[in-house]
């Protein structure tokens, strides 16, 4: 029942992270909602796995997500702030 939480919880994560790019398009709210996105997918793959033995589907839903949004933190790219930006402080 706690698995079924914790995917829930990424899940709806996953909806603010993609309800806030619907809002502002940008390549950082992508970035999460990607990232979010296979948080989820890791943590259901961790949670089939952790099926082997019944005490280990919320370790494995939760060691799953962790690993995944880690690999996946690092192959999504990153812009970097232009120079000539309102945005940045001087």
């Amino acid at each position: 029942m706690l698995t079924v939480i914790v995917l829930w919880l990424i899940a709806v994560a996953w909806l603010v992270a993609n309800g806030i790019y619907a809002e502002k398009p940008s390549l950082q709210y992508g970035r999460r909602r990607t990232l979010v996105a296979w948080m989820f997918v890791g943590g259901c793959a961790g949670a089939a796995a952790g099926l082997a033995a019944p005490a280990l589907s919320l370790p494995g839903a939760i060691l799953g997500a962790v690993a995944a949004g880690l690999v996946v933190r690092s192959l999504v790219p990153v812009r970097e702030p232009d120079a000539a930006s309102p945005s940045t402080i001087t």
